[in-house]
């Protein structure tokens, strides 16, 4: 009864049989009528009838045609195709007769290969009388598949870049799967008089994924190109690298074990344990990844870096993270030393005199802190020329302007300069990379994009402190500005008291007016005195107040003596606002009309409501303004036409109206006069249910 191994590998024969004859059915539709389809149709088919004699031969006991019969037209189908495609490969004259030579010598092994299978015939055992028939059949197809296996290596060479030529590579690849599990199988019969067992049931799952690659190289289409990235290519030399310890650890078993005991068990022993400490040694060695790192970039790949995965992994340190707080010179330094593998960098940021001082440094060995400032002529040197310092290679050039440190120390091998618009935001100094190397132009390359992006960052980290610092300036001179306009209403109001007081001062109703004018100017000013020294005020809460009431009772206060005023109409309905706020704009808007009126001429206030706000008029018969100046120049702030002005009144007071959610519009014709118009949205029922007049007090005028 067959071992459960020999079942799995004609199960595997059996699904390699199906793949193969459903690969080579859609191969013959697709490129059928090509020469190199019916090559192909005819080497599928083939192999899917070997395959299919292995299953058929196991399961049900039926041998179809002699098993080397069989392999032996598989491998002369497969081989016509590995000539098809040597003979359209652009080489020269001497290149196409030396394969020539190599082609005619296999199909040579492969007629004695076959004259051999007819001696051996269908079910020979593997006997003393015919062991030596089998030998020379195993060693032929040994040398066969091993030169089928160095013809192979002239697909991989570098080519155009077409479908085709990508086809070749992955139909390359499944017959070079197919022939190296099929030298292990008979050199290993060859040495040990007979196939092994282990390995011999296997060659069905070893055709099943040679069908795999052959299912994807016949099935581009020339638009997507497969190829394995970096991190895939250093996973699967690790797994080659565990295989082969696996390897070495089964043959130092199998020759320790031919060692009579207690030697041999004294001997397999120390083997394992010096394989033990030695994985245990080099796993965790830096310097063994980062050269294995760069062996696989050199020889199977036309770059050193991946620069896709290098930029995205770039941006993502350099990124700001909302969850961690790690200072921006911290990312980018750690950003720029991971680029290049390097495992530790400072960073140098220039100051106001363009020095370069250390600001940052990640992962720097304590046996070798590097200085706290660099040499202002080597940082000359970079920002004139841009150049990138290579440590060892450019001593003799920068030794003078280097640091006695780094003649001391092994540690530094780079230092690239940030340079942004011609300008030198600073410098990064990188460690030496685990194993050693020198740098080259793709080092260089790589350093010279990130430092670039690294020196945008930080020079926009600076713009951006630098206009936040501006702002809070400018935050501070707008509140100055506006208190310092308010301040001058006060002085004029306060001179208005010292003019009437040489007048009434005999008067007690004016001296009680004057007390009262006194006590509310001093809490203005420290209200004013408040606001300048408390910067990013919150805004006033707006409440429900009724403006017909307000009005009235606050016109006076508008006025200031400075006119006469008349408040016509009524607004009833309460809206949201802030009754201080309203009185600031009014006291703008009133003065300016009663300013702008000829002497003696009322500033009428007329209120009234429209369908969803109420409205509130400040109407003049003064000069009024061109539409221009409306338009351009009326509410701009420090604008203004009056000599001793400001220019912030009517800008203030949009502000102010803006901020209770209302609007101030204005209609002027020159000679007529003015009318400025505030609408404030009725306030919603809910808050209606409390309406107050305003918290602003009534004074008497002077």
């Amino acid at each position: 009864m067959p071992s459960l191994w020999m079942i799995a590998g004609h199960a595997g024969h059996a699904l390699a049989a199906a793949l193969l004859a459903s690969l080579a059915i859609l191969t013959s539709r697709r490129f059928g009528r090509l020469h190199e389809g019916r090559l192909l149709v005819v080497a599928l088919a083939v192999t899917a009838l070997w395959s299919l004699r292995h299953a058929l031969a196991g399961v049900l006991r039926v041998d179809l045609i002699a098993d080397g019969v069989a392999e032996t037209v598989r491998n002369g189908a497969w081989l016509a195709v590995l000539a098809y495609y040597l003979r359209r490969r652009p080489d020269g004259a001497g290149a196409h007769r030396g394969r020539q030579l190599v082609l005619v010598a296999l199909a040579f092994l492969l007629s004695m290969q076959l004259c051999l299978d007819l001696v051996i015939g269908e079910g020979a055992s593997v006997s003393a009388a015919l062991l030596p028939v089998f030998e020379a059949s195993w060693l032929l197809r040994d040398v066969f598949a091993l030169g089928a296996l160095v013809m192979l290596h002239g697909l991989s060479v570098r080519r155009e870049e077409t479908a085709g030529a990508r086809r070749e590579i992955w139909v390359g690849g499944a017959m070079a799967l197919m022939w190296a599990y099929d030298f292990n199988h008979y050199i290993l019969a060859w040495l040990l008089g007979g196939p092994v067992e282990a390995v011999a049931p296997m060659r069905g799952f070893v055709m099943a994924l040679a069908t795999v690659l052959l299912v994807v190289g016949l099935r581009t289409d020339g638009t997507r190109r497969i190829a394995l990235s970096r991190t895939v290519m250093m996973r699967l030399v690790s797994l080659g690298i565990i295989a082969l310890y696996v390897l070495v650890v089964v043959m130092a078993a199998m020759f320790s074990g031919e060692i009579a005991a207690p030697l041999g068990r004294l001997t397999q022993s120390a083997m394992l344990f010096a394989l033990a400490v030695s994985v245990l040694a080099l796993m965790p060695s830096a310097s063994l990844r980062s050269w294995l790192r760069v062996a696989i970039s050199k020889h199977l790949f036309a770059h050193r870096y991946d620069y896709r995965a290098l930029w995205l992994r770039f941006a993502a340190n350099v990124a700001d993270n909302a969850e961690e707080t790690v200072p921006l010179d911290e990312r980018i330094t750690r950003a720029i030393a991971e680029a290049v593998d390097a495992p530790a960098a400072a960073l140098y940021l220039a100051d106001a005199e363009g020095r370069l001082a250390c600001a940052r440094q990640w992962r720097w060995l304590e046996r070798s802190t590097p200085p706290e400032q660099l040499a202002p002529e080597l940082a000359d040197e970079m920002a004139r020329r841009g150049w990138i310092v290579d440590v060892a290679a450019d001593w003799p050039r920068y030794g003078a302007m280097l640091p006695d440190w780094m003649r001391r120390s092994a540690d530094a091998w780079a230092i690239a300069p940030l340079i942004h618009h011609e300008q030198l935001v600073g410098a990064i100094l990188l460690a030496q990379p685990p194993g050693g190397r020198r740098l080259d132009w793709e080092d260089l390359d790589v350093l010279r994009v990130v430092c670039n992006e690294a020196a945008t960052r930080i020079s926009e980290a600076r713009s951006r402190a630098a206009l936040a610092e501006a702002q809070r300036f400018d935050e501070f001179n707008r509140r100055f500005a506006f208190i310092l306009h308010d301040l001058k209403n006060l002085v004029s109001h306060m001179t208005l008291l010292a003019s009437n007081a040489q007048r009434h001062a005999d008067n007690p109703a004016f001296r009680e007016d004057m007390v009262l004018t006194l006590r509310e100017t001093a809490s203005r000013m420290t209200e004013l005195l408040q606001r300048l020294g408390r910067p990013g005020a919150p805004p006033r809460e707006t409440a429900s107040m009724v403006l017909g009431p307000l009005v009235r009772t606050l016109a006076p206060n508008w006025a200031a003596g400075l006119g006469l005023v008349e408040v016509t109409g009524d607004a009833m309905r309460p809206v949201r606002g802030d009754a201080d706020s309203l009185s600031r704009a009014m006291a703008h808007l009133v003065r300016n009309a009663i300013e702008a009126s000829p002497a003696g001429r009322i500033v009428q206030i007329m209120l009234s409501e429209e369908e969803e706000a109420a409205c509130l008029r400040v109407v003049d018969r003064g000069e009024g303004m061109a539409p221009a100046f409306i338009r351009d120049e009326l509410f701009r702030p420090f604008s203004s036409t009056k000599a001793d002005g400001f220019g912030l009144g009517a800008h203030e007071a949009r502000l102010l109206i803006s901020a209770m959610g209302g609007s101030l519009d204005v209609e002027s014709r020159p000679g007529e006069g003015t009318c400025f118009t505030i609408r404030l949205p009725f306030a919603a029922k809910q808050a209606a249910d409390t309406p107050t007049t305003g918290s602003v007090p009534a004074r008497k005028t002077g």
